[in-house]
């Protein structure tokens, strides 16, 4: 399953659906979606299909978060599954990016 990117109707948010497996295969198109903002200020990861997520996803966000000006409050982190949530948790990812 791919990653689906949706802008909201001001083109402020963009909610990124991430796919079941978030791993390395998941690089070139996750890194898409954020490259060029243009009006986007705040990003919305859903993870309510993901069921697993490796070192590299961890990577990805970290990079992400960089790129975007290392603000915690521009990315937020939904619907995460038990073993996504603890994963992030364990990482202390909780620290560097809201997670609902």
């Amino acid at each position: 399953m791919t990653l689906q990117a949706d802008k909201s109707t001001d083109g402020k948010t963009l909610t990124i659906k991430m796919p079941q497996e978030f791993d390395f295969r998941s690089h070139k198109e996750f890194r898409e979606t954020h490259r060029n903002p243009g009006t986007v200020s705040q990003y919305v990861l859903d993870f309510s299909r993901t069921k697993h997520m490796d070192s590299s996803a961890l990577g990805m966000l970290l990079l992400m978060r960089e790129e975007i000006g290392n603000d915690s409050n521009k990315i937020r982190l939904i619907n995460c599954q038990h073993n996504i949530k603890a994963l992030l948790e364990m990482a202390n990812f909780h620290k560097l990016f809201t997670v609902v």
